[in-house]
């Protein structure tokens, strides 16, 4: 689906990492203090509530570059791009309210693209100074607590998860299936 130097890109440059029991006080503050400390790192932080696990994000992510490649970028900032494909939206404020965290956000995902593991930990580091909580990746994974908060933030149908529901497929991989067919969507939108 995706060349060679997409995959690598992926697979060398792609940080998804987590935090769970976080007090985010105030987003704004949050990002100006990160873009201030890391202005030429890329990044993007989501409500892990909303994130069906990481091929999700891996997904949008691949969809974010390709859009950037081949011009048909909708913004001009590839994290916000990235927002923009992992909400499966073509509005940033809907984009933001549906996937973007908030002083409700209890779990978050940080996504850090184009740079080193190192780099990508001092970024974290940072995040984790500044709300709190508890280092854990796996809240990326989508798990049964999670999926009534997906459903409603994608607007996921039980019909269109009975539809996904044959052979093995778990209720989970049924989840994560239909959210990437949503950011596919966008994809084929452009």
């Amino acid at each position: 689906m995706f060349n060679s130097r997409f995959t690598k890109f992926l697979n060398k440059n792609l940080h998804v990492l987590g935090l769970e029991n976080v007090t985010v006080k105030d987003t704004d503050f949050l990002f100006k203090t990160l873009k201030q400390s890391f202005s030429d790192v890329n990044f993007q932080i989501f409500d892990a509530e909303k994130i069906a696990g990481k091929a999700h994000i891996e997904f949008a992510v691949l969809n974010a570059l390709k859009a950037f490649k081949t011009g048909k970028n909708i913004s001009k900032s590839l994290p916000v791009e990235v927002m923009l494909y992992v909400s499966s939206q073509r509005q940033i404020g809907k984009a933001l309210k549906m996937v973007g965290i908030s002083p409700e956000t209890k779990n978050l995902v940080l996504v850090v693209f184009g740079v080193s593991s190192e780099v990508a930990f001092k970024v974290l580091d940072e995040v984790h100074r500044l709300v709190g909580g508890k280092i854990n990746s796996e809240v990326v994974e989508v798990n049964r607590e999670k999926i009534e908060t997906i459903k409603k933030t994608f607007e996921i149908s039980d019909l269109e998860i009975e539809t996904q529901m044959f052979g093995n497929i778990t209720l989970e991989e049924a989840i994560k299936k239909l959210v990437i067919e949503r950011i596919a969507l966008l994809a084929t939108q452009q």
